[in-house]
């Protein structure tokens, strides 16, 4: 008998199976009454739709589900899916089917299978062919979707979905079945082929959700079309094993939403990453030119956040709505963003996340020696250019929040910040008696989301073909096809860069508003402009903030906050490209060890160019 682990698959089967072949006679009363009930059942339901996605949309599928966990729909009493729900009610129940030897199934079948004289003249027959014909036709009607053509075969008389219909119809009205399944099967495999084109399109044409969707259910349906094929024309021995785990499964994987989104959200995050790392090929020092071009881009990122924190330092002190005030604090944070892009400036946190994706596509890319050697230079790049950006931002908006308060009191004899505001700044900062750290790591958090947000309008744009779009604009007849033509391929550089700026600034200024509206005490710490907001406190108490203690605990939090923000940020972005390029953990382990042990024999190289 089969085991798993060290209890036995089904003690009760063993009898059960035992008794029958004791008893003779009660084996035959069984078969019949066995016979009877598949003269009454329906199965095309059963077999068309089990394990498979039911609804036209992912959405209405995900909405499916969730009700069938909650309500499930009710099947009329000869629909043979109800059986199997009943039977196959729980993950234990199919583990156990799946787990049978191969001893134990052959059993079974001699004993349900009925004799190949009284087969032909079964419903389940009828309803292996009805089931096909099913198949086809959703296959034929997903593979007419305007996204599908676009990027395969567009002559749908020519597609293989449209002709899979009628090799189907003729595979299945012969008698006996199948007489030329050779037909059916290159029929099938020419399906395959045109989803093959499709998915190698996409690397260049983008991805939607509904297009995943649409491929996925195309997949799946081929086969489920190969297994009910095989059975129907009785050639592999191993064919009704396969059909009936599917069957088995399948009503247990209609309910799964986690099972759903893995299927097709994968692809569309694999995308987005692959956006997200071109973005982040341009947050990488390769030289040293490029490594003094960072410090020259940070030095000016920090001297323009010390102009958000003293505009943000106001706001907080005006008092205003909770709302009111999160909106302006992040158009404050979103415009100084957009300005950075503007003026090719740097700002250290918004690296990580891309530079992660960019990274996670090099060890996608390559295998063998070269890999190894293009992570590790890849990843000295990414550290020595990261602290390059973050000393940076750090000296400048320190050295700029200074000049600010020397030039507001000599401009008008008052110190920026008020006493209660300077004392609020930098003991807001200090990571003993503050939530800094827990902050610092929701930031992190936020600053990956802005970045996934920029790979998800650049796919968004090269899916819709935004840029196409302009040109074909009836305002290109007013403003001329050429301007049009600018405005979409400056669309197509800066959509990224632009989204992913606009969304952190307001995810920033908001998610604090948000939290607190649910009595969460959340807030936000970005190491850059916590840094500004501590410079413009100091800056007024002059060299005596030296002697305070409350300097070096602030100190301290602005610390705790870049080492959080940057590490945060660019762990998620990493684990979640490698899962998207489907990565094993054993080797993502492999690889941080590997860059471990390089940082170990030669630290320089990670801090310095060559």
């Amino acid at each position: 008998m089969t085991k798993v682990g060290d209890q036995d698959v089904s003690p009760r089967l063993a009898r059960w199976l035992q008794l029958m072949t004791l008893d003779p006679v009660l084996a035959q009363r069984f078969r019949e009454a066995w016979l009877q009930l598949l003269q009454e059942l329906h199965a095309v339901p059963l077999f068309a739709d089990a394990g498979l996605p039911a609804q036209p949309g992912l959405f209405a599928e995900v909405g499916r589900r969730i009700f069938s966990r909650l309500m499930p729909s009710a099947r009329a009493d000869a629909d043979a899916g109800l059986l199997f729900i009943s039977i196959f009610s729980s993950r234990r129940a199919v583990e156990r089917f799946d787990a049978l030897s191969s001893e134990d199934f052959g059993q079974m079948a001699q004993l349900l299978w009925p004799p190949r004289e009284v087969h032909a003249t079964l419903p389940l027959q009828q309803d292996l062919r009805q089931a096909l014909r099913l198949l086809a036709a959703r296959i034929a009607g997903r593979g007419a979707a305007t996204a599908i053509r676009d990027r395969g075969t567009r002559d749908i008389h020519a597609s293989p979905f449209y002709q899979l219909v009628f090799v189907t119809e003729q595979f299945v009205s012969t008698e006996p079945p199948g007489i030329e399944p050779q037909a059916f099967r290159q029929a099938i495999v020419r399906c395959r082929d045109e989803l093959e084109q499709v998915h190698l399109h996409m690397e260049d044409a983008g991805v939607s959700s509904a297009l995943v969707y649409d491929l996925l259910s195309i997949e799946a349906g081929l086969g489920r079309m190969e297994l009910l094929a095989a059975v129907l024309v009785a050639e592999d021995r191993a064919a009704p094993r396969a059909l009936l785990d599917a069957l088995v499964r399948g009503p247990l994987d209609d309910t799964r939403l986690l099972l759903l989104f893995r299927q097709n959200l994968t692809l569309l995050a694999r995308k987005t990453v692959e956006r997200t790392g071109h973005g982040g090929e341009h947050y990488v020092a390769r030289d040293r030119s490029g490594y003094w071009k960072m410090w020259r881009a940070a030095v000016g990122g920090g001297l323009l956040t010390v102009i958000t924190a003293a505009i943000k330092s106001q706001l907080v002190g005006a008092h205003l709505p909770l709302f009111v005030e999160g909106f302006l604090i992040g158009t404050d944070y979103a415009v100084t963003f957009v300005l950075l892009q503007i003026f090719h400036f740097a700002l250290a946190t918004k690296q990580p996340s891309m530079t992660a994706a960019a990274l996670a596509g090099i060890i996608r890319s390559n295998r063998g020696e070269e890999r190894w050697n293009k992570i590790s230079a890849y990843a000295a790049q990414i550290t020595r250019t990261q602290l390059a950006a973050a000393f940076g931002n750090v000296i400048a908006v320190c050295l700029g929040g200074i000049a600010f308060q020397y030039l507001w009191t000599w401009l008008f004899n008052d110190h920026f910040l008020s006493a209660a505001n300077a004392e609020h700044a930098y003991q807001s900062m200090n990571p003993l008696t503050s939530g800094t750290a827990i902050f610092a790591a929701f930031t992190g958090v936020l600053l990956w989301v802005g970045a996934l947000a920029g790979g998800w309008v650049e796919n968004f744009i090269v899916f819709n073909r935004i840029t196409h779009a302009l040109v074909q604009h009836p305002l290109s007849h007013r403003l001329g096809e050429r301007h049009m033509g600018r405005m979409g391929a400056w669309l197509e550089r800066n959509a990224a860069a632009w989204s992913n700026s606009i969304v952190l600034g307001y995810l920033l200024g908001l998610a604090p508003v948000i939290a607190r509206f649910f009595g969460i005490p959340l807030d936000v710490r970005h190491v850059t402009l916590s840094t500004g907001m501590v410079a413009l406190a100091a800056a007024q108490y002059g060299l005596d903030a030296l002697r305070q203690s409350w300097l070096y605990f602030a100190l301290a939090g602005v610390a705790v906050t870049f080492v959080l923000n940057l590490t945060v940020s660019f762990t998620i972005a990493s684990v979640v490209a490698l899962r998207a390029y489907s990565v094993p953990g054993r080797e993502q382990l492999q690889i941080l060890r590997y860059i471990g042990r390089e940082f170990r024999r030669s630290p320089m190289h990670f801090l310095f160019p060559k």
